[in-house]
């Protein structure tokens, strides 16, 4: 008898969510609370037409409270593994758990106002919201440079590929997290376009000119991909330590290069839909993620083969029936 997919799928999330809890407390709240609010803000999408900067006044929460669910619940599952001080891990905890609340309460209350949250300048109060929002993405994105910076300083017993996704991941999340500066010095996203400009449906990056967004986007979720690569890759039996490390360290670098790349086409006044056609890219770029591309597979086959040659020396001859 076939065991039931969705029922599956429920227990699994309900371990994951069980397993989270028991890491982080505080942190898996904060990402429940928030993935409970998409929901909302899902709904009030259907039932609520009024836009600003001509899309829906609840598109942007729900997308920050699909991001920060992800973010506080992807810390709240990593902060546990990387043995630092009880005082550190609560700080951590604390910090970007408050200040994650505080994000989304104020993005939901500019939409229930109907008014812009980012970029918003029109009023006093509009001012000291977008002023404040500021600070506290800017002050949860040091905390991760600090666990970030713990880390290497003392490294946690972690399998090293582990251990190097994690650092490269959290590398490449500060880096994007402070080009968000870059859009406040600008007034906004764009680039060559107004930020109301005509964008992808949902996300809204712009497809008539550059988005300083995507590489924002690309470069934040470097926490979840990279240590997840880490991960696995240091599961994988065919590969010694070394070589998962060379391996994972291959695949940081190659997603630190999109990210690079999508920033720079931004900057050119690209929008990302003339990315992915390329026919403007210059040679070097596409050049460089190809090449990439081609050494992480490279490390990898020849890695397992390598791994697989060894194992086949050492193991004794198999006897048949």
């Amino acid at each position: 008898m076939n065991a039931n997919p969705f029922r599956s799928a429920y227990r699994t999330g309900v371990t994951v969510l069980m397993e989270l809890y028991a890491r982080n407390r505080i942190l898996c709240l904060v990402a429940v609370a928030n993935l409970s609010l998409a929901v909302v803000f899902t709904a009030l999408m259907a039932l609520d037409g009024r836009t600003v900067l001509g899309r829906n006044v609840w598109t942007k929460p729900w997308k920050f409270a699909t991001s920060i669910a992800v973010f506080t619940g992807t810390m709240g599952w990593i902060l546990p593994s990387l043995s630092l001080s009880i005082r550190v891990e609560r700080l951590a905890t604390t910090v970007i758990g408050g200040a994650m609340t505080i994000e989304i309460v104020l993005i939901s209350t500019q939409a229930a106002r109907g008014v812009a949250s980012h970029f918003n300048d029109t009023t006093l109060l509009n001012t000291v919201v977008y002023a404040v929002m500021g600070i506290t993405i800017t002050i949860s994105s040091l905390v991760v440079a600090y666990v970030l910076w713990r880390v290497v300083r003392n490294p946690p017993d972690l399998a090293p590929a582990y251990l190097w996704g994690v650092a490269i991941g959290m590398f490449v999340f500060v880096i994007a997290s402070f080009e968000g500066w870059l859009m406040v010095s600008e007034g906004g996203h764009g680039v060559g376009v107004a930020n109301d400009a005509r964008g992808l449906p949902l996300l809204n990056w712009s497809v008539t000119g550059g988005d300083l967004r995507v590489a924002h986007f690309v470069g934040l979720h470097a926490l979840q991909v990279v240590p997840l690569a880490g991960y696995v890759l240091s599961g994988w039996e065919t590969l010694a330590p070394r070589e998962s490390v060379i391996a994972v360290s291959s695949i940081g670098i190659l997603y630190g290069g999109i990210t690079l790349v999508t920033f720079i086409q931004a900057v050119l006044g690209h929008s990302l839909i003339s990315s992915l056609i390329i026919p403007w890219l210059p040679p070097s770029f596409g050049a460089g993620i190809v090449l990439v591309g081609v050494i992480c597979g490279t490390v990898l086959l020849a890695a397992t083969w390598q791994r697989a040659e060894r194992t086949d020396e050492t193991s004794p001859p198999k006897t048949g029936f």
